[in-house]
């Protein structure tokens, strides 16, 4: 069996993945990246590389692990290593349009949106963006950086005049439709191996706008890891939608392996996807909940596919 190695910058997202490997009687290598170089003219390890890179990254003090990683995946690919999640899947995390583009290419709906880069053109983009209210969000952020709603122009024109204002990590912000929800929660579909696993449905009604895995987990109010909440549910609602079809293929197509995907409902019954992590989490006391059998999890089926790509 080959080592299975997970690249990660963040050691609590952890902390469930290694118990389930430790059910297993695997231990996994564990390759925290922050700092430091890559030896590109050497091979690496033969093993199994999962990696779990974070566009929040910057918010733990860990600003160009991203870019690190980037590079580490490079190399492994160059010597065609076995890697979830490969660079590609990088790329989509640390950038929300490029998987607009990406979503809209497999046939799924996204809110309607626009980008702006530089502060001063916000205002003359929203005046002319013909769909409110709307959301003002970084297009890489994190954890909910800078997700607003706005009702009128005057209103984001205050916003802006901030003098704690922080712009996005890479200058780019994106105006977008704001979706009214049928009801008050949006739905999270997880993937392992882009296979579907369960959907889980997230109440909103403490506080949502468009993106409740961002604009919730400003205040860690709808943090997946946080077992002591009650705003998760799984729910079998969209087992046998066709949304999940055109969801397992956008995976196939840009080589997605583990992902939770975000979408919401409106009154029409409409489906809007509007964000891609690849680097999700699950809500273990939601799972218990439903008396989710132990390989049927999402860090237990998780868990499972690393071994099954380390054990071929």
């Amino acid at each position: 069996m080959k080592d299975i190695v997970i690249i990660h910058e963040n050691d609590e997202w952890l902390v469930p993945l290694r118990e389930e490997f430790r059910q297993r009687g695997v231990t996994a290598i564990e390759w925290f990246l922050d700092n430091g170089s890559v030896p590109f003219s050497e091979r690496p390890a033969d093993a199994v590389y999962y990696n779990r890179m974070s566009a929040s990254s910057h918010t733990r003090g860990h600003r160009f692990a991203p870019e690190l990683t980037k590079a580490v995946l490079t190399w492994l690919e160059s010597y065609e290593c076995t890697v979830v999640n490969p660079r590609q899947v990088l790329a989509l995390e640390v950038c929300k349009l490029s998987q607009y583009a990406a979503l809209q290419r497999a046939g799924l709906q996204v809110p309607k949106t626009h980008a702006v880069v530089g502060k001063d053109a916000i205002v003359a983009a929203a005046e002319a963006f013909d769909h409110w209210p709307l959301i003002v969000k970084p297009n890489r952020g994190g954890k909910g950086l800078g997700v607003q709603r706005f009702n009128t122009v005057s209103e984001l024109a205050e916003y802006l005049r901030r003098p704690d204002l922080e712009e996005p990590l890479d200058g780019t912000w994106l105006l977008q439709e704001y979706i009214q929800p049928r009801e008050p929660f949006i739905t999270r579909a997880e993937f392992v191996g882009r296979r579907f696993v369960y959907t889980v449905q997230v109440n909103t009604e403490d506080g949502f706008e468009l993106c409740p895995a961002d604009n919730c987990s400003i205040e860690d109010q709808f943090c997946p890891t946080d077992q002591q909440s009650h705003k998760f549910t799984l729910t079998q609602r969209f087992d046998e939608h066709p949304i999940l079809s055109l969801l397992e293929n956008f995976l196939h197509d840009n080589g997605i392996d583990v992902a939770g995907i975000e979408f919401i409902e409106n009154a029409d019954g409409e489906l809007f996807v509007y964000d891609v992590n690849t680097n999700t989490n699950y809500n273990q006391a939601a799972e218990q909940r439903a008396n989710q059998p132990n390989g049927e999890t999402g860090m237990g089926a998780l868990a499972n596919y690393l071994i099954g790509l380390a054990q071929s």
